[in-house]
């Protein structure tokens, strides 16, 4: 198992301890050696199984440093790579004081490297979403009787891709295809508001500024939102997983019969593990994720629901998930929290902020699958942007203050997605991290780009691109990579796929 860790933090860690149950670590590659991993700074230790003739045993250990040497606030690892795999292959936890947090990729099931990224906690969002404006004007409620689908119609075609080995250890059998009619007001339709907000701010638009639902089968916003109803439960793709995990008989946590066959991970480690992560990832990379709600384990699938997530704060393991909810117009408050430490037990999620008493408990969480953006009708523009300032020209003084630094480059169009306060930290350290060397090299250009482009992520595509030394002089930049790492950044923003780095150029 290689363990990598990258400090985005302004502070050092400071390895504190660590210890081995099995295997032993791999020389040279020992955590105390790995110490202090300074702001900026990706360090990386390894350990492996014992060996004789053959492999005797896997290895597992854990780590603690101290975060800027305190005794007090300690990122803990812990890493499992069994000789023979149980259920899950090999885990890991990871787990950062409060006021930070980690985000994490590999080190589970067959993959034996874990990377982990260290950064203090802070609000990251979406650029450009805010519910209120982005949202439908009108709440998830229509009036009964128009004609979009049946439970029974989408029950039974989410069966066939369950599986029937799976449905007959879930005790889910098929129903008549047309039972219980879909639009009842009861029911609404929140996955096509869900995909339609999500189709109009794709398109740079407003949706209809119509503050009640569509009351006629002929308008066509009623059709388009029928129709990504259908789309965002994922058919033929991963949505059989709204009809598996409502089933009374899937499980919450990690023990059981159903986890020890391989079948099913509980609903918790489905929320914590699995899905948290992808959400994150993709708010981390500036798109919107959507995600259901779990609301029944009685297979009323009717019961459950959609959002959409467009911010997160993470503080140690407590997480907060902003969502715009349909059934909420114009509320950009409202947001779930939940605790990941521990997958042993049931999902406890609190709703937050302008909530109704009584809303359904959420058995899991899980990020919907197969959006792709269609056109919708009838959008309104968005307010026109301000003018973006000229850059500022060359030459560009030797040393300036990371003040300075932030604003000239937000004139050239270059923003960031972490908390200021430790991007300035970042820039004033130019022995331990390559920001001061990147952003002079950046100013040195005088681009001017046509929307923003988060400096965090340039940094991070281009010591992230194999063989790259991280430079701490802006002679040492190569500019070849940092165009590269700038249109990877821009393409992972605006999902778009720009390969010509002039496009992104006011002037290109």
């Amino acid at each position: 198992m290689a363990v990598e860790i990258h400090n985005d933090s302004p502070l050092p860690l400071v390895w504190a301890r660590d210890e081995l149950d099995s295997g032993g670590w791999t020389a040279p590659w020992y955590p105390s050696r790995a110490s202090p991993i300074s702001p900026g700074v990706t360090a990386e230790w390894r350990a492996e199984g014992d060996l004789t003739v053959v492999p005797t045993t896997g290895t597992e250990g854990r780590v603690w440093y101290n975060v800027g040497g305190d005794p007090g606030r300690q990122l803990y690892v812990h890493f499992n790579s069994p000789l023979i795999e149980p259920k899950y292959g090999n885990t890991f936890h990871v787990w950062a004081p409060p006021g930070f947090q980690v985000a994490y990729s590999g080190g589970q099931g067959h993959e034996g490297r874990l990377v982990i990224r260290f950064r203090e906690s802070a609000r990251r969002q979406v650029p450009g979403f805010t519910p209120s404006v982005n949202g439908f004007q009108f709440s998830n409620r229509w009036k009964s009787g128009l004609p979009a689908m049946t439970v029974g119609f989408l029950w039974n075609r989410l069966l066939d891709e369950l599986g029937e080995a799976a449905a007959s250890v879930l005790a889910i059998a098929r129903v008549d295809d047309g039972w219980l009619p879909f639009t009842q007001a009861s029911a609404g339709m929140c996955g096509g508001m869900t995909f339609g907000a999500m189709d109009y701010f794709a398109a740079g638009k407003l949706p209809p500024a119509d503050t009640t639902a569509p009351d006629s089968e002929a308008h066509p916003l009623f059709q388009f939102i029928r129709g990504r109803l259908l789309d965002s439960f994922d058919i033929t793709g991963s949505g059989h997983r709204w009809l598996g995990y409502s089933s009374p008989h899937y499980p919450n946590g990690d023990e059981g019969v159903i986890q020890v066959t391989g079948l099913a991970r509980g609903r918790a480690w489905v929320t914590y593990r699995d899905e948290w992560p992808r959400i994150r990832d993709d708010i981390d990379a500036g798109r919107l994720s959507p995600i259901g709600l779990i609301q029944t384990d009685s297979l009323d699938i009717g019961r459950n629901h959609q959002v959409l997530a467009y911010a997160y704060q993470q503080s140690g393991q407590v997480v907060q998930l902003w969502v715009y909810d349909n059934n909420y117009p114009r509320q950009d408050n409202l947001h779930l929290q939940f605790d990941i430490t521990d997958t042993a037990g049931e999902v406890h999620v609190q709703r937050l902020g302008p909530y109704r008493v009584g809303e359904p408990r959420i058995f899991c969480i899980f990020r919907t699958d197969g959006y792709t953006p269609r056109t919708p009708p009838d959008g309104r523009p968005l307010p026109p942007a301000a003018p973006a300032p000229m850059p500022t020209p060359t030459p560009v003084p030797t040393e300036m203050p990371p003040a300075d630094v932030i604003k000239a480059l937000d004139k050239m169009g270059v923003d960031f997605s972490v908390d200021e306060a430790a991007l300035s930290a970042w820039l004033a350290n130019p022995l331990f991290t390559p920001y001061p060397a990147i952003s002079r090299a950046l100013l040195l250009q005088g681009w001017s780009f046509k929307a923003p482009i988060f400096l965090d992520v340039i940094v991070w595509n281009y010591e992230n691109i194999p063989g790259m030394t991280s430079p701490r002089r802006a002679e040492d930049v190569n500019l070849d990579i940092l165009r590269a790492a700038i249109l990877e950044g821009w393409n992972v923003r605006y999902g778009t796929h720009v390969t010509d780095f002039r496009q992104l150029l006011r002037n290109g």
